[in-house]
């Protein structure tokens, strides 16, 4: 597989989830400062029915994209929550939709990128059971990356899950 279009650009991972959209937006902060170009990036790969080696009638169920234009819908969803925090400003800022598994896309592109930023966690991520540090995508760039790799930390492990609007409700004791 042979990818290209990242060059000296920020590689962003993005699968949906909030780490990736909070990679996101610290991507577009960090490429606006150094002067870079981001290139929004999210693989796909069509659900096949197959579960893992070994069991035939199983299979893993995932929050992925199925078909190239869900795809392209998510980078845009991850695109619009992003810069609600970060507007893109003056960056250049190129979506990228790849057929394949998304660490292998990720390595792929990090031969010509200059950073890849990836959430800690990603779709994979069960909320409330042990969710693990580091997602698969992440470890798998944090392994085989051809540049820098920086993992966003997760606002779940900071105990960061209300979003700021909720800090000016008042609680049940309060006098309105």
């Amino acid at each position: 597989m042979v990818i290209r279009g990242a060059h000296g650009a920020v590689i962003v991972g993005v699968d949906g989830s909030q780490d990736a959209t909070t990679g996101l937006a610290w991507a577009l902060r960090h490429a606006q400062v150094a002067g870079l170009s981001v290139c929004v990036v999210h693989a796909w790969l069509p659900d096949d029915g197959q579960g893992p080696s070994g069991y035939d009638n199983v299979r893993i169920i995932r929050d992925r994209a199925l078909t190239e234009r869900a795809a392209k819908e998510r980078v845009h969803r991850s695109m619009t929550a992003a810069t609600a925090y970060v507007p893109i400003g003056r960056s250049l800022v190129t979506p990228i939709v790849v057929r394949g598994d998304a660490g292998a896309v990720l390595v792929e592109l990090s031969r010509d990128g200059a950073q890849i930023v990836v959430g800690a966690t990603g779709s994979g991520a069960l909320p409330g059971i042990l969710t693990p540090a580091l997602g698969s995508t992440s470890r798998f760039a944090l392994r085989h990356a051809w540049c820098p790799v920086t993992v966003v930390p997760s606002a779940r492990l900071r105990h960061e899950s209300l979003p700021h609007a909720y800090d000016s409700v008042p609680s049940a004791r309060m006098a309105l």
